[in-house]
């Protein structure tokens, strides 16, 4: 026996060791799947009025899901929802289009990588199967698994986006707001407007109150769309031009030899379309002096290039060699200096082309704002000016200027204080050759003596609007009492009759889709004031004449304190909407709908479809404490770290 166990004992080494690592190795393993077996079927959270379990295996898979939506961006729909690090709210959005029936199978899944892979521009060859093996391999997901995400994802998605789209309004809201919309109201107003009222007694005013308006609006530019002050300083320069006139060179080339006989007559036999007429000699001897007024044309509109061209390489020759930053020229210190002097450009012109000397303009020590161009009588045509330098549409002098480096520059408009502009054409054809030697950049006043005189009248006008305000009560009792003629009077002012105040022209609405209000005499296009008149005329019966309504609902004041100005109003006449006009829009509902969505909020899918809106609506619970996964809790704690303020 010995003998035996000599002779195989390697053997038996071999078959005992392997036997004695399988009964170590069993318990732990039968062990260790146990406790996976307890942890994939625990309860992760449950959901429904049902109270259905979601398992810790279902949360697993769930985050894997997760990982595979941050990979597809956060400016995806699903990304801007912030799924990509909360399994949870993946899940209740699963169950709403699942619900829905907007999940589709696996062919559904390869079509949405079809799509990513036909959206990678940046890369050549991307095959629908080289993006599932990708996004599956980083989420750590099988190819299955990864084509029923992206099922789910385009269920999800689709999801969404019929929801944002889905119709919004009823056919009851519909009428209602075509009827108010379209409810025509005539009446008497009076607007009293505090700016330009000269009746009532202005308080003495002190340097803090004046101070105080000041501060509380510096960063705000004036006539800002929606502010009712402003005295931020705007974008500010000082200019220089030349303007040489087309009837200058039109009369400098009256006596050209090219407007002899012989050379009418040749460009007369060489284009005869061009003046409308047979190329015979008959009728070159009837119509010589038009074809002659054609051919000055041509040479004035070529002389005109010409100078311009020439104006265009003086300016540019200093700037030869030199460096750039950017788009613009990196000037050196003495550049004012270095530069072509308009006025020795002007006599160079002159010379050039015998021509008078071309006139030279500056705005001296004045500051000017784009806007003050269009003064022609200082500045002529140069705001109106333009140039095809910039791209296919000719570019004006007045958005020329806005471009300026020194303002924030333009991407396209290549313009700096200091450098001419290229030379630009006015409608009437004269040059113009421009060039900003200064500016003042838009910034809040340095101190309130540079915009004393705005302030102070913008004081005066709110303390007469106070005034006005305080007095509304008795405004209407006289109005009410005595009509609006006796106010107009009191406050210098003319009652003026308004035919047709609205909301919107239905005939605008049902042809452009544009929403476009009536205008009040006095006050102009005010959405505040002709809301407030509608919504008093909507408490007005439309069956019954309005002289026989109540007075205290068809006269009445109202306070518009963005416009500083009253309104007193007496309605005289409703015109309704008509069985006729409900039924054109009726049959074409898309134009009313489009206005009343702009009276709207936009549609914000975070109020549906955010975490705690589909957690109330499926009464979703965690079953931890904790609802944090921990799988993003140092994602989430890095993430709040970021956004705490500094200490």
């Amino acid at each position: 026996m010995f003998q035996f166990l000599r002779k195989y004992d390697k053997w038996i080494l071999v078959v005992g060791g392997t036997l004695l690592m399988i009964t170590f190795l069993v318990p732990q393993a039968i062990q260790g799947l146990a406790e996976y077996s307890a942890q994939t079927g625990a309860t992760w959270a449950r959901v429904g009025s049902n109270k259905e379990s979601v398992t810790s295996g279902e949360a697993d898979m769930l985050r894997r899901q997760t990982r595979l939506i941050d990979l597809l961006g956060a400016s995806s729909p699903l990304g801007q929802l912030g799924v990509g690090t909360n399994p949870a709210h993946w899940y209740l959005l699963v169950r709403e289009a699942r619900a829905a029936g907007l999940v589709g199978g696996a062919s559904s899944g390869y079509e949405v990588a079809q799509q990513i892979a036909g959206g990678r521009t940046d890369t050549e060859g991307v095959t629908p199967e080289m993006v599932i093996a990708t996004l599956g391999s980083q989420a750590g997901l099988s190819p299955q698994q990864t084509l029923a995400t992206l099922a789910e994802v385009r269920g999800v998605t689709q999801l969404l986006a019929l929801v944002g789209t889905a119709g919004r309004f009823s056919d009851t809201r519909l009428r209602s707001a075509a009827a108010r919309k379209s409810l025509g109201v005539a009446a008497d107003v009076v607007v009293i407007d505090a700016r330009t009222d000269d009746t009532i007694e202005q308080p003495e005013i002190d340097e803090q109150r004046l101070t105080e308006q000041m501060t509380a609006h510096a960063d705000v530019l004036p006539d800002a769309e929606g502010a009712t002050f402003g005295y931020r300083i705007p974008d500010r320069f000082k200019l220089e031009w030349l303007m040489i006139p087309k009837a200058a060179v039109r009369t400098s080339l009256e006596n050209s030899p090219e407007l002899g006989p012989v050379e009418l007559r040749k460009a007369f036999m060489k284009d005869p379309t061009r003046f409308g007429t047979a190329a015979t000699t008959s009728q070159f001897s009837t119509e010589e002096a038009r074809i002659r007024e054609v051919v000055l044309d041509d040479l004035t509109d070529a002389r005109m290039e010409a100078i311009a061209k020439f104006a265009s390489d003086q300016t540019q020759f200093p700037r030869r060699g030199m460096g750039r930053i950017g788009l613009h020229y990196d000037l050196p210190a003495d550049w004012a200096t270095r530069r072509q002097s308009f006025t020795g450009l002007a006599d160079e012109i002159a010379k050039e082309f015998d021509l008078p000397l071309p006139a030279y303009r500056s705005s001296g020590q004045d500051w000017l704002a784009v806007e003050d161009l269009s003064d022609e009588t200082r500045f002529g045509s140069l705001a109106k000016s333009d140039t095809d330098l910039y791209g296919r549409n000719r570019t004006p002098m007045s958005a020329i200027l806005p471009a300026l480096r020194d303002f924030g520059g333009s991407d396209s408009i290549a313009v700096q204080s200091g450098v001419a502009f290229p030379p630009t054409f006015a409608p009437d054809g004269d040059l113009y050759l421009a060039r900003v030697i200064d500016t003042d950049p838009s910034r809040p006043p340095a101190d309130l003596d540079e915009v004393r005189a705005a302030v102070r009248a913008d004081v005066e006008a709110m303390l007469r609007y106070e005034t006005l305000a305080s007095r509304l009560p008795e405004l209407e009792q006289v109005a009410r009492t005595d009509g609006l003629r006796p106010i107009a009077d009191a406050y210098g002012v003319p009652v003026e009759f308004a035919a047709d105040i609205r909301e919107a022209n239905l005939q605008i609405l049902l042809q452009y889709g544009i929403e476009l209000s009536s205008s009040i005499p006095g006050l102009g296009t005010d959405a505040e004031a002709i809301a407030e008149i509608v919504d008093r005329a909507m408490n007005l019966d439309p069956t019954r004449p309005v002289a026989d309504q109540p007075i205290d609902q068809r006269v009445f004041a109202i306070a518009l304190p963005e416009r500083l100005a009253v309104l007193v109003v007496s309605i005289d006449k409703l015109m309704p909407l008509t069985e006729e006009q409900w039924s054109g829009l009726a049959a074409n509902q898309g134009p009313l709908q489009a206005a009343i969505t702009q009276d709207l909020a936009a549609f914000d899918p975070a109020s549906i479809f955010g975490f705690e809106a589909l957690k109330t609506r499926h009464a979703f619970e965690r079953s931890r404490e904790d609802e944090t996964d921990d799988e993003f809790a140092d994602e989430l704690a890095d993430e709040l770290a970021d956004k705490a303020p500094a200490a």
